[in-house]
């Protein structure tokens, strides 16, 4: 797996796409529902967390189960640590959410790469 994460509107898609010589029919966007697995790129994978906040679901667990699932995907997550933290208790959740699952991906991926500002930082 290759796990990429960084900023809204750092780049993050784009470098995927051209870095790794996809197009958009790779891509799966996870708003418009749960990943697709059929696709090389899972985009977005932080809304996917979003729904299972939504439904009352632990989405760290839920990943933990099916992380498996994930070894020749590029996910691609919006990294939402930095910034003001939330008044919603519902926002807050997701946003610790998305902190753990993104530690689950780093941990199980075999590359993990930071965009910021279009520019890549690997990690891993």
């Amino acid at each position: 797996m290759i796990f990429i994460f960084g900023g809204a509107y750092q780049g993050k898609l784009t470098y995927a796409l051209a870095r790794y010589n996809l197009d958009e029919q790779d891509v799966w966007n996870c708003r418009n529902g749960k990943p697709d697995l059929s696709h090389k790129i899972i985009y977005k994978f932080e809304e996917s967390i979003l729904e299972k906040v939504r439904k009352g679901e632990d989405p760290v667990a839920y990943l933990e189960s099916t992380i498996d699932d994930y070894k020749d995907k590029i996910v691609i997550v919006t990294d939402l640590s930095c910034g003001v933290v939330p008044v919603d208790p519902l926002m807050r959740r997701w946003r610790e959410a998305v902190g753990r699952c993104s530690a689950i991906l780093a941990r199980h991926a075999d590359s993990v790469v930071r965009i910021f500002c279009g520019v890549e930082t690997v990690l891993k």
